[in-house]
C-alpha cells in the first residue's frame, strides 16, 4: 500500500497553495499582499523582491490593498495521468479497501475504467515478510478510518504486550503505518486521563464506532500533549551494510534533518520523536549496528550503551 511519489511537479505544495488562495479570492475572500505571503509555503525566495514579483504576475491589487484576479474564475482541480494511474492502482489493491466506502470505490472504478493500473505483480514487490497481515486487519481499519473521518468516538478492547486486556471508549487521533516494520498503530486520546495512548491495531480484539462525537478539546489537548513529549536524537551514519538506505527508510515517518559530509563520507541525521516511541526508536538505532553512532543527547547514548553491555554480558554467560 506504499506507492511511489509519481505526481507531476506542478502539483507541488507551492502550486496547491496558490490554487487555494486564488479560489478563496474568487469566492469573495479579501486578502492583502502580506496575507498572501503568509499562506505560501516556506521557500527560499532569496529576498522579498522575487516573491513580490511573482505575486504581481498573478494578482491585481485594489487601492484598498486587497487582491483581485486578472480573470475572475476559480482554478479547477485536474488530476494528471500519473495521479489517475496511481488512483486506479489503489482502487485495485484489496489492502486499501478500508480507505473508501464500497459504493464510492465502485463508482471511481467505473469512471476510471479506461485508465490502466500499475502491474503490481511485476513491478511491486513485498519487502516486509513480517509484521501485520494487512488483509486480516481490513475490518478494524475500516472502523478506525470511519471514526476519524466522521469525528466519532471508539469503543475498544485491546490486549497489551503483557497480555493484559484493556477496555474503554476513546477519541481517535491518528492512524499510523510503520513501513519499516509493516505495522499499523492507532493513537487515541483519553480526555479524563489527559494523555495519549498508542496501540498496535493487530492487538485490538474488538473495536466499534460510536454515535458519540469526539469530545470537545480533544485536538487541543492532544497537540499540547505532543508538544510536551517531543524529543530528538542525532546520529552519524556510515556507508556500510546499507545503513544509510535503511536509516532513511526506518525514520521516514519522523520529522528530520539530514546532511552529508564529503570529507568523512558520512551522513548526519537528526530526527524528532515522542517519548512514548522511545523504545521503538532505541530498537531501530540498535538494528543499524556499528554503522550508527549516537551523537546526542547523552541519555540516548547511555541507553544504547546499557543495552549493548547487557547483550554482551548475556553472550558471555551463555558461552560458559
Amino acid at each position: 500500500m506504499a506507492y511511489a511519489p509519481l505526481f507531476h511537479e506542478i502539483h507541488s505544495e507551492f502550486f496547491q497553495a496558490l490554487c487555494r488562495i486564488i479560489n478563496a479570492i474568487a469566492k469573495g475572500k479579501h486578502m492583502t499582499r502580506a496575507e498572501i505571503l503568509q499562506q505560501l509555503p516556506n521557500l527560499d525566495w532569496n529576498g522579498q523582491e522575487r516573491a513580490n514579483e511573482l505575486i504581481d504576475t498573478i494578482f491585481l491589487f485594489h487601492p484598498d490593498g486587497y487582491a483581485c484576479l486578472f480573470l475572475d474564475k476559480p482554478i479547477a482541480s485536474r488530476a494528471t495521468t500519473a495521479e489517475l494511474i496511481w488512483l486506479r492502482t489503489m482502487l485495485d489493491d484489496n489492502e486499501a479497501d478500508f480507505l473508501l466506502p464500497a459504493s464510492l470505490r465502485e463508482k471511481l472504478r467505473t469512471k476510471l475504467a479506461n485508465v490502466p493500473s500499475w502491474p503490481l505483480g511485476n513491478i511491486w514487490q513485498t519487502v516486509q515478510e513480517q509484521g501485520d497481515d494487512r488483509t486480516t486487519l481490513q475490518q478494524s481499519l475500516k472502523v478506525i478510518w470511519q471514526a476519524l473521518r466522521e469525528k466519532r468516538q471508539l469503543a475498544y478492547s485491546n490486549r497489551d504486550t503483557k497480555g493484559k486486556l484493556h477496555e474503554g471508549t476513546c477519541s481517535p487521533c491518528r492512524l499510523e503505518y510503520d513501513a519499516a516494520a509493516n505495522r499499523f498503530y492507532l493513537i487515541v486520546w483519553h480526555l479524563e486521563e489527559s494523555r495519549a495512548i498508542k496501540m498496535r491495531v493487530a492487538s485490538i480484539e474488538s473495536i466499534r464506532c460510536l454515535d458519540t462525537p469526539i469530545a470537545a478539546g480533544t485536538k487541543e489537548g492532544f497537540q499540547t500533549f505532543l508538544a510536551s513529549r517531543r524529543q530528538s536524537v542525532k546520529l552519524r551514519i556510515e556507508r556500510q551494510n546499507n545503513a544509510v538506505e535503511r536509516s532513511f527508510m526506518m525514520f521516514a515517518s519522523y520529522d528530520k534533518e539530514a546532511s552529508y559530509d564529503e570529507e568523512t563520507d558520512t551522513y548526519t541525521i537528526q530526527f524528532y520523536y515522542y517519548d512514548f516511541d522511545r523504545h521503538e526508536v532505541l530498537r531501530q538505532i540498535l538494528s543499524l549496528g556499528s554503522a550508527a553512532t549516537v551523537l546526542e543527547p547523552a541519555d540516548m547514548r547511555e541507553a544504547i550503551i546499557e543495552r549493548l553491555q547487557a547483550v554482551w554480558q548475556y553472550i558471555q554467560q551463555d558461552s560458559r
